[in-house]
């Protein structure tokens, strides 16, 4: 082949330039779609600030919440030992006692055996209050009289750059504006040209006060309601619930109200600052700043603190009430305001510059915030908008690794918007947080409320980040690892102080950004989904296997994989049958833990997951050249695990997430089943699987349709034509290049399939496609490169990061082929294994480029 696949098509940086996300803002409502979606047509997101733009004509307003801005309080209660938890499992006050925990929708009760008897959560203090949870930073308001009662606010944004713009007429009035987060900086510019005004056009900076102290206190916030005296308060689906049994008043000393923000002007510069409550963390407070300054036209400043209806006030969407109660709240609340109106009448030009800067930036934030706003102003707005452009095309550039090409230009759009936010991890809110700089959000945070889903902190149960590395965008994961650095002492001092076992063990749970002297316990039903430390470290270890990073694997992933098999192998149960047993262990999202732990052993998820670390620890113990005394009993104890747990249904076998116990799913419930572990975590069940493992993993998928199920079908090479919906049961054709690259984005292993450590290419994807993909990642460390038609496979390229044994399938059966090694043009010698079909096997060397060519 003289051209190679990716040669002649246009650039993703330049594709770019052709591609804009449309939308109309919402006139009341920040999040009028659900909202822990990643949909990039909903913010306008930062590296550390997620935004909406929304509001009436009159008052368009930038929304803001900023990873690190947190009130971060927290109790310390007691800790439950797994002593304790095993004597009140078997207690006779406990007897009676059966917690069931609702799925999915529900707001879940994550109850637990106390053993001194009842249904009391022994860390209900977590539930009781709504903090440790972001918080949100404020408004930007642009206003105008004269647009009230105009259409509603369309905007562009450019995805080549970031930028949004609009466009207001109405009668002789009429406004452009531009906004720009810099993706370099904690600027957000906001430029305007406007003319034919009669009201002056102003900026305005606002921040309400607080409100979560509600939950649990009277209007005033000033003291306590008797326990006889509160009324139930409705609160967002799964966040804090008002604890009929906590004792609030015995907390009274840390547990206030937040201060009210204040506002203030200097010179040009005009502000909001918000101070948050001291805590471990920070132990002389945390506060930030939001400071503006106007460049291109003169404005006269005011300041207001405490008053009424200075801001945006936000409304649920009809059909999605979510936050609703909440915003109530937010209404009704006083709130601090700087305004800075334009002298310039009826036409002119002004650009407002604002900072966000909090107490991690620097220990001066006022003085901190001026020089940016400073520095900005001097480069102007133009400059930013080109490091913004080299921003992206950055990303764009490192996105043509994991680049899928298509005949034609109809999948532009949709690819492109796809990789829009792609710097950025779910679990990270759209942001990219670092648990070492103090920084959390997830998906769910809501942008303009104070009692945040889950804390607004993400959850560590349903990692399944594999397709992501396969697809070269292991840079977006970063936060896992810096989870796992920031909290591995306290995970080993939480392995010895609770289960009273050596290693270490990251549980699930909801680990806030504070510092680290010991774990933070949050629920004692969470912490036995004992998987949850395998699933965190499978991310790292993905970015070890498929993307090479031997730096990472010597100084982080291999010291936390060995912990973590030490603190496994101390867990398991040697019973009479002579096999190592798992108890208890909790069935993530369906069962609580039960009297004699009826429900809670042997959870296929931790079965899958405890093998899955030891056979890793093994291998990395082998690579390095240690603990071999460890590997033989990680290898015993992997050897020696129950069988997976089944439930036999009237289509067959399949298998349970409890041994024996049928399986709790049903729509509108949590949308993963811990049923599919073996397949889209611990890689056991996959293509090179027998017929029998195979039929019965998708006899499971179709008996327990549940969403995150959909990728089971990929993963074993059954979906090629289909792009199941997100309930798993009713598919539909993929007939286009459109649709096949919404599939591909959504599921990237239908073009390359190495979970078995074999390489497979083009395993799902239908047999009319002319595709190619470039520099996708596959076990061992390789880059591959490959294309096809109709006809079949013409082109397979393999870069090898580190010397190791090739096992790739052949891509033309029955053909003979030769290994070319590119830059000499020497023949390699290969083997080939025909045990299943036909793998083609030889030692590639770290730097080398292979190419298998059809004689």
């Amino acid at each position: 082949m003289n051209q190679l696949p990716w040669q002649g098509y246009l650039p993703l940086k330049d594709m770019a330039k052709q591609v804009q996300i449309r939308r109309t803002l919402h006139p009341t409502c920040p999040q009028p779609q659900a909202a822990w979606s990643m949909d990039s047509k909903l913010y306008l997101n930062h590296p550390s600030i997620k935004a909406a733009l929304w509001g009436p004509p009159e008052q368009i307003t930038l929304s803001m919440i900023k990873s690190d801005v947190f009130d971060r309080r927290i109790a310390d209660p007691p800790v439950l030992t797994l002593k304790e938890l095993r004597e009140g499992a078997y207690s006779q006050a406990n007897e009676g006692f059966l917690d069931i925990q609702p799925s999915g929708n529900t707001r879940p009760k994550y109850g637990s055996l106390d053993p001194r008897g009842g249904r009391r959560e022994p860390y209900a203090a977590f539930r009781a209050y709504p903090f440790p949870c972001q918080k949100p930073v404020g408004q930007i308001i642009v206003r105008c009289n004269d647009f009230q009662g105009c259409d509603p606010v369309q905007t562009v944004q450019q995805c080549s750059s970031g930028l949004t713009s609009s466009t207001l007429v109405h009668g002789k009035a009429s406004l452009q504006l531009d906004v720009l987060l810099s993706m370099k900086r904690s600027v957000i510019a906001m430029r305007t040209e406007f003319s034919g005004l009669s009201h002056p056009l102003s900026f305005r900076l606002y921040r309400h006060r607080d409100q979560a102290h509600r939950m649990y206190m009277n209007v005033e916030g000033t003291e306590f309601k008797p326990m006889e005296e509160r009324q139930p308060v409705y609160l967002p689906r799964g966040s804090d619930q008002p604890v009929e049994y906590y004792h609030y008043e015995r907390d009274a000393a840390w547990n206030g109200p937040i201060e009210p923000p204040e506002s203030g002007s200097e010179g040009r510069f005009f502000w909001i600052r918000q101070r948050l409550p001291a805590e471990k963390t920070f132990p002389d407070g945390f506060e930030y700043v939001v400071m503006g300054l106007v460049s291109g036209s003169d404005a006269e400043l005011e300041t207001v603190e405490n008053g009424f209806g200075l801001g945006t006030p936000p409304y649920a969407d009809e059909g999605w009430t979510f936050h609703e109660k909440d915003y109530d709240r937010i209404r009704q609340a006083p709130g601090a305001a700087a305004t800075a109106a334009l002298n310039r009448l009826s036409s002119g030009q002004a650009t407002l510059y604002t900072v966000v800067v909090t107490s991690n930036d620097a220990a001066d934030i006022m003085e901190f915030a001026k020089r940016q706003l400073l520095e900005a102003v001097t480069d102007g707005f133009e400059a930013l908008l080109k490091e913004n452009t080299d921003w992206y095309d950055a990303l764009y550039d490192k996105r043509e690794h994991g680049r899928v090409l298509y005949p034609g230009d109809s999948y532009y759009e949709k690819e492109i918007t796809h990789l829009f936010n792609s710097w950025a991890c779910k679990h990270s809110g759209g942001c990219r947080t670092d648990a070492r700089k103090f920084e959390a959000s997830a998906s769910y945070a809501g942008i303009e409320t104070d009692i945040q889903p889950w804390h607004s902190l993400p959850c560590y149960n349903e990692l399944f980040y594999t397709p992501m590395v396969v697809r070269s965008r292991e840079d977006a994961l970063d936060m896992w690892w810096q989870l796992v650095e920031h909290w591995l002492p306290a995970a080993r001092k939480n392995a010895s102080e609770v289960y009273g076992l050596p290693g270490m063990i990251l549980v699930h749970g909801y680990l806030p950004p504070v510092k680290p002297d010991r774990y933070v316990h949050t629920n004692s039903t969470l912490e036995l989904c004992l998987e949850t430390g395998a699933q965190v470290l499978k991310v790292l270890w993905d970015m070890w296997d498929y993307a090479a990073d031997e730096a990472l694997m010597q100084r982080l992933l291999y010291p936390a994989l060995r912990d973590l098999a030490i603190f496994y192998l101390s867990y398991l149960e040697l019973q009479e049958d002579g096999l190592f047993h798992i108890v208890p262990a909790v069935e993530a999202e369906s069962w609580g833990i039960q009297p004699k732990f009826e429900y809670n052993r042997d959870t296929i998820s931790a079965i899958s997951m405890f093998r899955w670390t030891f056979h890793r620890a093994a291998e990395l113990a082998d690579y390095l050249g240690t603990d071999q005394d460890l590997k033989a009993d990680w290898l015993y104890a992997a050897n020696n695990l129950p069988p997976y747990p089944t439930y036999e249904t009237e289509e067959g076998l399949i298998y349970a997430g409890v041994p024996g116990i049928k399986p709790r799913w049903s729509k509108g419930c949590h949308p993963w089943y811990i049923g599919v572990y073996p397949t889209t975590l611990a890689d056991e069940i996959h293509l090179d699987s027998g017929p029998k493992e195979k039929e019965m993993m998708l006899r499971t998928v179709r008996s327990v349709p549940a969403g995150h199920n959909r990728p089971v079908y990929v993963l074993l090479g059954e979906c090629k034509d289909r792009f199941p919906t997100v309930d798993g049961v009713h598919p539909r054709t993929i007939e286009t290049y459109a649709d096949l690259c919404i599939a591909i984005n959504e599921d990237p292993e239908r073009v390359i399939n190495s979970r078995s450590g074999r390489i497979h290419l083009f395993p799902a994807v239908p047999d009319w496609a002319e595709i190619s993909f470039r520099r996708f990642q596959a076990r061992g460390g390789f880059w591959v490169s490959a294309a096809r038609t109709s006809a079949g496979v013409t082109f397979v390229e393999i870069e090898a990061r580190r010397s190791t044994l090739c096992k790739i399938m052949n891509p033309w059966p029955a053909e003979n082929i030769t290994v070319v090694e590119i830059n000499t043009g020497d023949l390699i010698d290969f083997k080939v294994d025909r045990t299943k079909q036909e793998c083609i096997l030889f030692e590639a060397e770290k730097g080398k480029t292979y190419r298998l060519v059809k004689e």
